[in-house]
């Protein structure tokens, strides 16, 4: 059966071969690098550039040479294009499965295919395939056409060619790879995706040892170099011209395109990206991670996310330590956030009649669970429990959990899990300890939801992509903002308040506010056990969410404030330089009152702790502090008051 098949084709191949000599070759495809700009039309590297470096035939490696023509085409230096009996292979396994799966090209006719097809798997575009092949055999010689094949051949990874493959997974050029490493990347081209061994070593390893072994069947190295090459460590690692200024961004980019429009397209479609990212905040970023990372274990990893507080466009973007390291974006990753979740029930707080100035006791307080457990909130540190009332606004400040977890209560959980939902959440657990942040959430979905604040209530879903353009110009893909308003204005101008006052003498963050040098605010957060820090805060312009952790179950040893709120302060510095420092929008149904942090009551220049607090008008204390005042000044203040009844007890909020 197969013979009579393998005599069919070659007498269609004659035949074709017939035609051929009146059929001229279209014009090659030459590829088009598509490209990526940022939000003020600078070009960001890493998508395109470079991602095809054409090599003669003398620069290829002979190890590589030797294996992509053993694990893809063994008799290429012996067939006139096409080869009978591979295609004879492929049209009985395509007849079998009533589907097109294999193909039986040649390395001429894939190279055909790279030059002048599409990927597309039709009948037609095979025919094409074989009669351009034959073609190519007759206008160029073999080693040419070898030379062609291996400038541009797809790897994966945005890598056309063997020089950037060389580039991409070894951080290398091709004529320092070793025969081990030459095994491998020939052994990509048969499916990038799956042979990718970023995402997948294992079968890259499996796919390396399918190639040296053909090359061993072919008598291109002996079993002594086949166990050394399989011996031999991969370590992969992207050069740096490959990664560019943005390369998680770009990544994140790449990924979107090539799902949509596909790996041709992207990388040779010459299409124009119009992104949200400025560069320039994009360096800032680098710098900011580079610098507050210095010294720190090798494997403790890092997210930082900027969003521009108006509209959502994802300003800057650092998915981790090293992306010649791991590609993996953190960004994405669903990380326990610690207290930086707690402004979000403190919102809800404020909104069921709470004012900053409410005052309650950080003492031992334990609740029974549903599952007969008893939960018994601690705050941090060697002592559990501070044994003395705080003011909402102070327990933001210095991030007390045994308070938080009292107003959770007193708001009701499941109230709180629906509430924080509006800020662009997933559904969350109605647990009491919620606001202590136990549900796993993404870097870039608390900045998104920090800006909610800053913007004034309206909540900006992040956006990194504005437009796509193929290369004539004509519009591919538009997006727009997308904004909804998720709590009033007045209240997300007490929660700015209140967060300010992280900064501020006392807070957790209190040494971030020299660094950044202009008005912001923000929240410190710290996992159990140190497992994760973070810091989110914004200005009026912009908000940023840091992480830094490991990627497995390994403690970080330091708080938010320590080790990710440097990092935020100098990057927010840094990216707002040039920009006017302006304060938070103030609506007009909000009053500012100096207040004493030891009572919730107006302070007077007795008190000793005292700050200023935003309420919404008619809602601040009317009594003046008189923990701090002398024992005529009280007599006299408690006669004013006598006919009026007019007392309030600090310490307890009734609701």
């Amino acid at each position: 059966m197969r013979h009579k098949l393998c005599l069919l084709i070659i007498i269609v191949l004659l035949g074709m071969g017939n035609c051929a000599f009146t059929w001229k070759l279209p014009k090659a495809q030459l590829p088009e690098a598509s490209i990526v700009l940022d939000i003020n039309g600078e070009v960001i590297n890493g998508l395109t550039r470079e991602n095809q470096l054409n090599l003669k035939r003398e620069q290829i490696p002979p190890d590589f040479v030797n294996a992509i023509i053993a694990v893809e085409d063994k008799n290429f230096y012996h067939h006139p294009g096409v080869d009978p009996s591979g295609i004879a292979r492929a049209i009985i396994t395509n007849i079998k499965y009533r589907k097109i799966l294999a193909g039986g090209s040649t390395i001429t006719q894939q190279t055909a295919k790279n030059l002048f097809l599409s990927n597309e798997k039709t009948f037609t575009r095979k025919i094409k395939e074989l009669v351009y092949a034959i073609q190519l055999e007759r206008k160029y010689s073999k080693d040419e056409i070898l030379t062609m094949y291996c400038n541009t051949i797809y790897f994966g990874e945005g890598a056309y060619g063997v020089e950037v493959a060389a580039r991409t997974f070894f951080a290398r050029s091709a004529n320092q790879l070793s025969l081990a490493q030459c095994a491998l990347l020939a052994g990509l081209p048969n499916s990038p995706g799956n042979n990718n061994p970023y995402l997948h070593p294992d079968t890259a390893k499996k796919r390396q040892a399918v190639v040296l072994q053909r090359m061993l069947e072919e008598g291109k190295i002996n079993a002594r170099q086949k166990e050394v090459a399989l011996q031999e460590k991969m370590v992969y690692a992207r050069n740096s011209t490959v990664a560019g200024d943005a390369p998680y961004f770009t990544a994140m980019v790449k990924d979107y395109l090539i799902e949509k429009y596909g790996q041709r397209m992207v990388y040779q479609g010459g299409l124009k990206v119009y992104t949200t990212l400025d560069i320039n905040m994009q360096k800032v970023a680098n710098q900011a991670v580079a610098s507050g990372l210095q010294g720190q274990d090798e494997e403790l990893q890092v997210a930082l996310v900027a969003l521009d507080i108006r509209n959502g466009h994802l300003r800057a973007m650092v998915g981790g330590r090293n992306f010649s390291h791991s590609s993996y974006n953190r960004v994405y990753s669903l990380r326990q956030p610690g207290s930086t979740f707690k402004p979000f029930m403190y919102s809800l707080a404020i909104d069921q009649g709470f004012t900053p100035a409410d005052t309650i006791m950080c003492e031992e307080v334990s609740y029974k669970l549903s599952n007969g457990q008893v939960y018994r909130p601690t705050d941090y540190g060697s002592e559990h429990y501070h044994w003395r009332p705080f003011t909402l606004k102070e327990a933001v400040m210095i991030s007390d959990n045994v308070v938080a977890v009292q107003v959770n209560d007193i708001l009701g959980p499941k109230n709180t899990a629906k509430y924080v939902k509006r800020f662009g959440f997933p559904d969350l657990s109605p647990v009491l300890s919620l606001p202590l942040g136990p549900i796993a959430v993404k870097p870039i979905e608390m900045a998104a939801a920090y800006a909610t604040f800053a913007n004034r209530g309206v909540y900006s879903k992040p956006i990194y992509i504005l437009k796509i353009t193929d290369k004539r110009g004509q519009i591919l893909e538009e997006n727009h903002i997308s904004q909804k308003s998720v709590i009033n204005k007045e209240n997300a101008y007490i929660i700015c308040d209140m967060l300010k006052g992280v900064l501020e003498p006392g807070g957790t963050g209190s040494h971030l506010k020299n660094i950044v040098g202009r008005n912001a605010a923000g929240k410190t957060g710290t996992t159990d056990e140190y497992q994760d820090a973070w810091f989110t805060g914004f200005t009026p312009r912009l908000c940023c969410s840091i992480w830094v952790g490991y990627d497995l179950n390994r403690n970080v040893n330091l708080t938010g404030g320590a080790i990710a709120g440097p990092i935020w302060a100098n990057f927010m510095r840094e990216a707002s330089v040039g920009a006017p420092d302006e304060d938070f929008d103030r609506p007009a149904g909000i009053d500012i009152v100096n207040i004493c942090l030891d009572s919730g009551l107006v302070a007077t220049e007795a008190c000793p702790r005292n700050i200023e607090m935003a309420f919404y008008q008619g809602t601040e204390p009317e009594d003046i502090c008189y923990y701090h005042l002398s024992g005529l000044e009280w007599m006299l203040k408690n006669e004013d008051n006598k006919e009026q009844n007019n007392y309030r007890l600090p310490g307890n909020w009734w609701p």
